[in-house]
């Protein structure tokens, strides 16, 4: 089922999906892959963008001339999805959490190259942002704009499409090229939209990987009801009953976020050096990086070293520099 609104084109093609033997052994696993969201088109990539495929068409097809989102000052999916509103030729407010904005790097010095304006609301948390963001679209309609809404990390029906879509061209990937049919699939959980919309994408075209996802934010309790509500919201817009939904949700964890959300941990940071140091590919410390962690000591503990196993890299990579002090 495609929305109504149709797709407006962001990747450049379906991202890779790449061996990573030396790291495997390493970590103890039959084999490891990495899918490499990080590599998903302009604006050093990320996961963002498929969701924003749907969201920026949803937005056009209202002709809308605004776009207003909203997280941190060192959000990912702020920072991405500037950069397609500009893309696409339309204004991006920016709603960030907090009053004050930090030091101008990373992420925040991108979304000031790129023009958009920055709103801190004084404010935390998804729901108040999303409050704040309505309300700065009210102001927005008093200065003649048409502005349209995301929810912080793109985390709606039409968002979360992006990632049903996302399930169905990996697993043909998984066939076309020959790889093996991945036991676990891991990837970081923040807003909770990615691993709802692969969940989701599973009922539709089921395939036998468990999906582990690690909390970059939430406890673990907080981040089943988030994630609950997202997959109830998305499977009637994919055309699916939502009874016996339960089944088979993904395992979540929450022992890896760390001291706090927006602080790197020791054992992220080192789960970016062994990756750096065994195939030469970057994480970051907010989010990928503690997934990583995550992984490595999910294998420890739970014995996989039958399973072939697949990591779903999201992005974040300005976050290493932003955060560099805490690599040295």
């Amino acid at each position: 089922m495609q929305p109504a609104s149709g797709k407006y084109s962001l990747l450049w093609g379906e991202t890779p999906i790449q061996p990573l033997p030396r790291f495997a052994e390493k970590i103890g696993v039959k084999s490891c892959w990495i899918k490499r969201d990080d590599l998903t088109g302009f604006a050093f990539g990320g996961n963002k963008l498929r969701k924003l495929e749907y969201l920026l068409a949803d937005a056009l097809s209202q002709k809308c001339d605004l776009i207003i989102t909203g997280g941190s000052p060192q959000s990912n999916h702020a920072r991405l999805t500037a950069a397609a509103a500009r893309r696409a030729g339309l204004d991006v407010w920016l709603c960030f959490a907090g009053n004050t904005l930090g030091q101008v790097q990373g992420n925040l010095l991108l979304d000031q190259l790129m023009d958009a304006r920055l709103i801190l609301t004084g404010v935390y948390g998804s729901e108040d942002l999303l409050t704040a963001m309505h309300e700065q679209a009210e102001a927005a309609r008093r200065e003649g704009y048409r502005p349209y809404v995301i929810p912080v990390g793109g985390s709606s029906p039409v968002g979360d499409y992006g990632y049903v879509k996302a399930w169905e061209s990996c697993w043909q990937q998984v066939r076309e090229e020959g790889l093996p049919s991945f036991d676990r699939i891991v990837l970081p959980v923040g807003s909770g939209g990615t691993i709802a919309g692969l969940w989701v994408g599973n009922q539709l075209n089921p395939a036998p990987a468990r999906l582990t996802g690690i909390s970059a934010w939430m406890e673990k309790d907080e981040l089943e009801q988030e994630i609950y509500r997202l997959i109830r919201d998305l499977l009637p817009y994919v055309g699916l009953e939502t009874a016996d939904w339960t089944e088979g949700l993904p395992e979540l964890h929450d022992d890896y976020i760390g001291r706090k959300y927006g602080v790197p941990s020791p054992d992220g940071n080192e789960a970016i050096r062994l990756l750096a140091q065994t195939e030469g590919i970057f994480t970051d410390p907010i989010y990928t990086g503690k997934a990583l962690a995550g992984l490595i000591d999910i294998a420890a503990k739970q014995d996989c070293s039958e399973e072939h196993v697949l990591f779903w890299h999201t992005g974040g990579t300005p976050a290493l520099f932003t955060h560099a002090a805490s690599m040295t």
